[in-house]
């Protein structure tokens, strides 16, 4: 029996910038899996992507749905919230808007999104 997402439950996301290389991160801490590109809105929809493609597989095979990121992950993401270093409220409304249209159906939201220049070394192992 495939597991069921909660409406109710929502996801943070972490971007992190490389100016130097030209790439930014998106990062929902909830699942740990991460989205690239070189722009925000394209990593935030590559992360979306993910998301999607993790929640399905783990409903098919009844499978833990929750990876949470490491705790040094966590407090970053904290910090920078309560620093209010979100990204603009129009990017991420548009994100949300081409996620949910994109997948047809209700599924969980992102819920809040900060962004870092910092790259954790965690994200790091495909570069």
């Amino acid at each position: 029996m495939a597991q069921k997402i909660p409406r109710s439950m929502s996801f943070r996301v972490c971007v992190y910038s490389s100016e130097e290389e030209g790439y930014f991160i998106a990062h929902c801490l909830e699942l740990d899996v991460l989205g690239e590109d070189e722009n925000v809105e394209g990593a935030l929809d590559n992360l979306l992507e993910v998301i999607e493609t993790q929640i399905e597989s783990c409903q098919t095979y009844n499978a833990q749905i929750l990876f949470p990121a490491p705790d040094s992950i966590w407090q970053k993401y904290n910090k920078a919230k309560k620093a209010k270093r979100r990204i603009s409220g129009e990017l991420m409304d548009r994100v949300i808007r081409n996620a949910n249209k994109r997948l047809g159906r209700k599924m969980p939201e992102i819920d809040y999104i900060v962004g870092t220049k910092e790259v954790p070394q965690e994200c790091l192992a495909g570069h």
